[in-house]
């Protein structure tokens, strides 16, 4: 493990949260690489905290699928799958489609408002090559239109796919996609729920996540590619 980390400074928020958010932004910045073991000794010399915080922080990261723990020989940070990736998305396309389905009579014209201006938002991030910006607001968007649904364990699984979901996003969103072609999809999801149709909102909302699916598995497969022949 080569990167630093700054210490962590006093806050309301626990220790062990604190540590989770910063192992977390090292793994999708790829400052802790796929397959790298996590020097835990290390870490907490660099955060200034004990070791509580650090394996707290772990169990959490390992329930999102970023870190593997391995009794007797540490924790890792997970490899990228395409079959993982390919799973974890088809999964998606299925709860979010019947999420939006249901979500779509619940939602009001100050959710239509919202959403709007996220896309707004959305344009103006990848418009500034603002990456982490534009996930967080892309995130906001497509939790918006579930929230309607005020189903909390659905919610929770949801957002824990998306928590999945970012070691690849990540890493590939703009390398593969179109961003002006992201955005009008999210447009034409927003569109349909306008106008009422159930159907239509299932149908573009599972395309969209079918279309990122698809370009990641093209890019990620080239990379492990590439990987394996460096490697020879």
């Amino acid at each position: 493990m080569t990167n630093s980390f700054a210490p962590i400074e006093e806050t309301r928020r626990t220790l062990a949260a604190q540590v989770e958010e910063r192992i977390r932004e090292a793994i999708l910045k790829r400052q802790l690489r796929p397959g790298e073991r996590i020097d835990q000794n290390k870490l907490a010399d660099e955060l200034q905290v004990s070791m509580a915080p650090i394996r707290e922080a772990l169990k959490g990261l390992e329930a999102e699928g970023l870190v593997k723990i391995q009794p007797r020989r540490g924790v890792f940070v997970v490899e990228l799958s395409v079959s993982d990736m390919d799973e974890l998305y088809f999964t998606r396309q299925l709860i979010e489609g019947e999420a939006i389905y249901h979500a779509v009579p619940h939602l009001t014209e100050t959710d239509f408002a919202a959403l709007e201006r996220m896309i707004t938002a959305m344009r103006q991030a990848t418009d500034a090559g603002d990456i982490p910006g534009y996930i967080a607001l892309n995130r906001q968007f497509h939790l918006r239109l579930y929230s309607s649904l005020a189903n909390n364990h659905l919610l929770q699984v949801i957002q824990m796919l998306w928590d999945r979901s970012e070691l690849y996003r990540y890493r590939y969103m703009f390398m593969t996609r179109d961003t002006d072609r992201i955005h009008q999809e999210h447009e034409g999801i927003l569109d349909a729920c306008r106008q009422g149709d159930q159907e239509l909102a299932k149908d573009r909302a599972r395309q969209h996540i079918f279309l990122t699916q698809r370009e990641l598995d093209r890019q990620l497969t080239g990379d492990l590619s590439s990987h394996r022949q460096d490697n020879v």
